[in-house]
């Protein structure tokens, strides 16, 4: 059935951003952003040298929101984003397993000389 399903890329990212306005102080939900926060880590820093960022985001965000997002707050040229949803670890607590969060990061390569200041 899911062939009948397939929508286009601008019907993708039209109702996104129809599903991105909808929500806010009328409904009772407030206004997420879909970047959460940058990703500080030495892999993370080391691609900084490829004009490549990483920031958590929200786990609804798809790729093109994320690129949307990334322009319009840092004022840079997006050439690519790379997504990756990082399951949780199964660790021990008193015996019993847990699960750790599901998280979902997005990997941003700007253009040539664009760079984003990351404090």
């Amino acid at each position: 059935m899911a062939i009948f399903n397939k929508r286009t890329k601008e019907e993708a990212v039209q109702t996104a951003t129809i599903k991105k306005e909808a929500t806010g102080p009328v409904g009772g939900h407030a206004v997420r952003s879909v970047l959460s926060r940058p990703h500080a880590s030495e892999k993370a820093y080391g691609l900084h040298s490829l004009n490549t960022y990483v920031f958590y985001v929200s786990k609804d965000a798809n790729k093109t929101l994320v690129k949307e997002e990334v322009s319009r707050r840092y004022n840079v040229t997006v050439v690519g984003v790379n997504m990756i949803t990082d399951h949780g670890k199964v660790k021990h607590y008193r015996g019993r397993p847990t699960k750790a969060k599901v998280a979902k990061k997005a990997m941003v390569t700007l253009k040539q000389g664009d760079k984003i200041e990351i404090v």
